[in-house]
């Protein structure tokens, strides 16, 4: 059966997955039946003391209790930011532009950007499967009984709020998969669970931060964390190189990439290789907890917002010729893992046309005649030694319209084994 909920990368919680708006179609009648017992359920954990295995935002509870009947684009501030930042873009649509959206996803010719954007907002904030929840919730306790209750109230009656904000155990949070050759090195894992263990709880918000995308944990048992360690060497400078490498991640996929520091230690002869477990797992422990640790602290994202005009925000490129501060782990002779933070170079990604006449001729910085803008797109990211070449859009590639679907193109992107 398809599921009722899905995780909410936004509010790191749980929220309607997509079927919430689709109670109409061939198991529409299935759908509502569920989301009404799941309406009665909750009234009988309410009465019984009970608490939910999930956590709902407190926007649930407002709609619930009938506390907000009406949404704006502002109301996915902080909700869902991709979203919001998309639907303000969406607002600025030339006529044309928006024309071919709507011919896209089959709208008629009437819908202004104003309904679509109120649409996509009540779709996301108050799908019709609310109004079964409601429902089957009203059918066994009167709303009068709750008229005094705030939302944030119920909501912390019926969800184990105060359970994931008190610990973070990666452990137990997810499914962890390790690739095979660090699974085959004993050494190599303790020191990683180790080192993540002895993280504190802003650590491992900042690690989840690094990992997936959002600092709040999932509910535990609904994702995967993979460990993999996709880096090459084979001679001894190589093997020096690769101690000079940090931990990357791809949100999208939940996975971490760690160089393969216990084979480096080894080759490189900076461990003697008949160095017994105890002094490998210690060398492994420093100096993964170090790399791990400047990772996750220096690391930086990419976004559209905040890269036109003069307030480029946190994420924007510094100048070419600036360097960050100089790490060296505690106890290491300065320069000894000397690595420096460097901005990546900017290249230009296209633009679907819908969207190219928006961004201004003052930020197209490789203008040319054709359909397509270029977009002086900033990436910043924690670089050790040496700056990473970023790849662009290849030529021809197929454009596809709306803003959602530039972010979907542009995450891909950057998350791609090549990139």
């Amino acid at each position: 059966s398809v599921p009722l909920f899905e995780f909410h990368r936004g509010t790191g919680q749980t929220w309607f997955s997509a079927y919430a708006t689709e109670l109409d179609g061939s198991q529409g009648k299935d759908l509502r039946d569920r989301y009404r017992s799941l309406g009665k359920l909750m009234s009988l954990a309410l009465a019984n003391h009970c608490k939910l295995g999930f956590v709902l935002p407190t926007v649930f509870f407002r709609l619930l209790l009938r506390r907000q009947v009406s949404f704006s684009l502002e109301d996915l501030k902080g909700f869902d930011d991709a979203l919001h930042a998309s639907m303000r873009k969406c607002l600025k649509m030339k006529p044309v532009h928006f024309q071919d959206l709507k011919e896209v996803e089959g709208l008629s010719a009437e819908v202004t950007r104003e309904d679509y954007v109120q649409r996509q907002v009540l779709q996301t904030l108050s799908p019709v499967a609310m109004d079964e929840i409601r429902d089957g919730f009203e059918s066994l306790i009167s709303p009068d009984v709750l008229c005094n209750l705030t939302p944030g109230e119920l909501r912390q009656m019926l969800c184990p709020t105060d359970a994931t904000a008190k610990s973070i155990t990666i452990r137990h949070i997810f499914e962890v998969i390790l690739e095979d050759e660090m699974a085959e090195c004993p050494a190599f894992v303790e020191a990683f669970w180790s080192v993540l263990e002895r993280f504190s709880v802003e650590e491992k918000r900042l690690f989840l931060m690094f990992v997936t995308g959002v600092e709040t944990p999932p509910e535990p048992g609904t994702e995967q964390l993979l460990i993999q360690l996709p880096f090459s060497a084979f001679s001894q400078d190589e093997y020096l190189g690769m101690l000079d490498m940090l931990p990357q991640a791809h949100t999208c996929t939940n996975t971490l990439e760690l160089p393969n520091y216990h084979e480096a230690l080894l080759q490189s002869g900076r461990v003697p290789e008949d160095a017994s477990h105890a002094r490998l797992v210690k060398e492994l422990t420093n100096l993964l907890g170090f790399k791990l640790r400047l990772a996750i602290h220096e690391t930086a994202g990419y976004e559209l917002d905040g890269i036109f005009g003069a307030d480029r925000g946190p994420h924007s490129p510094a100048p070419a010729d600036a360097s960050g501060p100089v790490f060296s782990p505690p106890g290491e002779p300065a320069g000894a893992f000397a690595a420096v933070v460097r901005p990546v170079e900017l290249q230009a990604w296209r633009l679907p046309n819908c969207l190219g006449d928006e961004i201004g001729e003052d930020n197209q910085i490789q203008g040319d005649n054709s359909a397509s803008s270029v977009l002086p797109f900033s990436l910043t990211t924690s670089t050790f030694g040496a700056e990473k070449q970023c790849l662009p859009l290849k030529e021809g590639q197929e454009q596809r319209h709306g803003v959602n679907e530039l972010l979907e193109d542009l995450d891909s992107l950057l998350n791609t084994p090549a990139f």
